[in-house]
């Protein structure tokens, strides 16, 4: 009887420190989960502040900065003196750029160390990221032109024998009258469908293109949003040799994948500043007339901000008004947020020629 009350009692006592472990073990887990969210939580956190830190260093920048053919100028690296107050440093600095925007006065040819407004992926402030792209290196979608338009769709991966009724559609889209073109489609064929009519305007931003009918459906042209990434709709000038994709480049002005790859190549040294040196270094003498020629930055750019680990972006289309009497320096058309596109990462981030984003002297 004793040795049976003996053995009850172990395994007893076995199963309760078995159970117990295995509640330690799950507290332990719940534990690691919690801090590793907690950490997650924090750096998600900082990236935030960091990108917000950068967003203000870049529209600082653009509102005291000019511009060259080659990008945003930016401030000078020089070593902080400890000694003085930050106060007298931002002092010192606002001085030195008065003093030297209006020594460079509006000279367009670059001075080096510019930040380029095509895409290129920065280093900005803590481990936030940062692209400017000008939206005048982009394709006008709303006054583009039916051939590159489909060079334009077949570069997105849509079939040719496809193009034509996209293209139809997009046009009746987008015209003031009611009179459908060939395989075009107006508001009747909308509602055949239980979708909203097209707005016979211009669209407002490039996504609105999915609205158009046929379009959603093709995949490919939605694939990393390419759409959104190549066209503009606020600009009616062709794109900007120095600041256009090389996909633009080929649709726009019917350049071959090399050429294209030549002028993204050569302008990282030389800005383009005219058309016969873009014609020798494209292989290709281009139908464009001179006086239509885009080499200069618009005042519309868009803000691609992301941080390290992070798995989506913030892209910002900014309108800069410093020029125009009555209003802010700046304006911001939209912001809108989206995954994170490979293109922004698979490319070495450049370190911008200045201490604006490593020295708190700057830091909002």
């Amino acid at each position: 009887m004793w040795y049976h009350q003996k053995a009850f009692v172990l395994v007893t006592t076995l199963w309760v420190l078995a159970i117990l472990a295995i509640a330690i073990s799950f507290f332990a887990l719940w534990t690691q989960r919690t801090i590793t969210l907690a950490q997650k939580m924090q750096d998600n956190l900082q990236g935030e502040i960091d990108m917000h830190s950068t967003q203000a260093n870049i529209i600082y920048l653009l509102t005291t900065q000019r511009m060259t053919i080659a990008g945003l100028t930016v401030p000078p690296k020089k070593e902080l003196d400890a000694t003085k107050t930050l106060d007298e440093l931002k002092d010192e600095f606002t001085q030195q750029q008065n003093n030297s925007i209006t020594s460079e006065g509006d000279s367009i040819l670059p001075i080096g160390g510019e930040i380029f407004l095509d895409d290129s992926p920065y280093f900005g402030h803590g481990k936030a990221y940062f692209a400017l792209q000008d939206i005048g290196g982009l394709i006008p979608i709303n006054l583009v032109s039916a051939a590159t338009l489909n060079q334009l769709l077949g570069f997105l991966g849509v079939d040719i024998e496809l193009r034509p009724p996209l293209i139809a559609k997009f046009y009746d889209y987008i015209d003031t009258d009611d009179l459908h073109r060939l395989n075009g489609a107006e508001a009747y064929h909308y509602e055949k469908r239980d979708l909203l009519p097209p707005t016979n305007h211009f669209l407002i931003n490039p996504m609105e293109s999915q609205r158009i009918l046929d379009w959603t459906e093709q995949s490919l042209m939605w694939e990393n949003n390419r759409i959104g990434q190549l066209t503009n709709t606020v600009l009616p000038a062709m794109p900007n040799f120095n600041t256009a994709p090389s996909l633009v480049l080929q649709a726009a002005y019917n350049i071959t994948a090399d050429g294209a790859k030549s002028l993204t190549k050569f302008r990282r040294t030389v800005p383009f500043y005219t058309l016969n040196k873009v014609n020798q270094m494209a292989g290709v003498h281009l139908n464009v007339d001179p006086m239509e020629a885009n080499f200069f930055p618009s005042h519309y750019l868009r803000l691609t901000l992301w941080y390290e680990d992070a798995q989506r972006m913030r892209q910002v289309q900014l309108k800069l008004t410093h020029n125009v009497d009555g209003y802010e320096p700046w304006l911001i058309d939209y912001t809108l947020e989206w995954a994170l596109l490979p293109d922004y990462t698979k490319k070495n981030p450049i370190h911008a020629q200045t201490t604006v984003f490593n020295s708190t002297l700057f830091s909002p």
